[in-house]
């Protein structure tokens, strides 16, 4: 597929099969969320509540191969990665990182749950800048989940509005629930999401058009973060 033939578009496949064909920084952000190896696909929930939901496909066995993230190096201007340290073997030691605290000052009353997330960028700054969005289980600011590290409409939305501009392109190398590329078409950016689990690709075009995961179209537009 040509790369032009990507834009708006998410398609179902590995991302290493089309990221070839995307030329040297032609992706003006690329925010993605890769697997963290951590067996998120056998079931989330801390130490009392036990595993309480389980995904198939083994798509959390392993994190990606290095090249995977050179690639994303070379085709993205700005770089924005998901549990970068997890991946602190495979991206380059930058300054700038974001943290995504999830449950602010909820007392968690000892389950494990992780309250914050480490996000990588490549972008050359030397400082560190906080989100706070909750989301701790299955509680949330109210989107509509079907994937299991699904992360909040509101959160990918702050994120996009502060590292990009109207008509920029936005990638995302490893689209599950395609919460990327909804908001980038919300905020209208372009987009490009690549997706290799057929049943979350299937799921994430469905978002995109506007149908929740109970096949019914949304009353209200995603503009603003209502609704998702």
């Amino acid at each position: 597929m040509k790369f032009e033939d990507m834009i708006n578009k998410i398609i179902l496949g590995d991302c290493m099969d089309y990221l070839k064909e995307i030329p040297d920084k032609s992706i003006d952000l690329v925010l993605t969320d890769p697997p963290y190896g951590i067996n998120a696909d056998k079931g989330i929930g801390g130490n009392n509540l036990g595993k309480v939901r389980k995904y198939d496909d083994n798509w959390d066995m392993k994190t990606p191969d290095k090249k995977i993230f050179d690639e994303l190096l070379r085709v993205g201007k700005k770089v924005i990665i998901f549990g970068g340290n997890y991946f602190t073997d495979k991206l380059p030691v930058n300054g700038h990182w974001l943290v995504w605290d999830k449950i602010g000052e909820i007392n968690q009353n000892g389950v494990n749950f992780s309250s914050c997330e480490l996000i990588y960028t490549n972008i050359p700054k030397n400082n560190v800048k906080k989100y706070f969005i909750r989301q701790i289980g299955f509680i949330n600011d109210g989107d509509d989940r079907f994937h299991p590290t699904q992360k909040p409409y509101r959160l990918i939305s702050e994120i996009i509005k502060d590292y990009s501009e109207e008509n920029d392109l936005i990638l995302d190398a490893f689209s599950g629930s395609g919460t990327v590329c909804c908001v980038a078409k919300d905020l209208k950016r372009k987009f490009i999401g690549f997706e290799i689990n057929e049943k979350f690709y299937k799921k994430s075009i469905d978002r995109l058009n506007g149908i929740n995961s109970n096949g019914q179209y949304t009353i209200f537009a995603y503009e603003n973060g209502d609704n998702k």
